[in-house]
């Protein structure tokens, strides 16, 4: 099942007054097993944003990681490798 889709039915649960596990076996009696243990990242993601009030279901972008070694370091020592 779409993230989405799974967001959406945590929102539902969390207004429910439902917590994570609640949620949880609620999804799966209805979309079948494991479907929420796929998402479970997702399932405590969510239940924390509601708690702060952002119900906002859409992925923030996260960027570019920060890059740790400097590539042309890196293009010498592998460079020196192949002589």
């Amino acid at each position: 099942m779409d993230a989405l889709k799974i967001r959406v039915i945590m929102e539902y649960e969390y207004r429910r007054s439902s917590n994570a596990a609640q949620a949880a076996r609620n999804i799966n009696e209805v979309y079948g097993a494991n479907t929420a243990a796929k998402q479970t990242h997702c399932l405590f993601w969510c239940f924390t944003r509601f708690r702060s009030g952002n119900f906002d279901l859409k992925n923030e972008p996260h960027g570019r990681p920060k890059t740790l070694v400097d590539k042309e370091k890196f293009k010498a020592i592998v460079e020196a490798d192949y002589t």
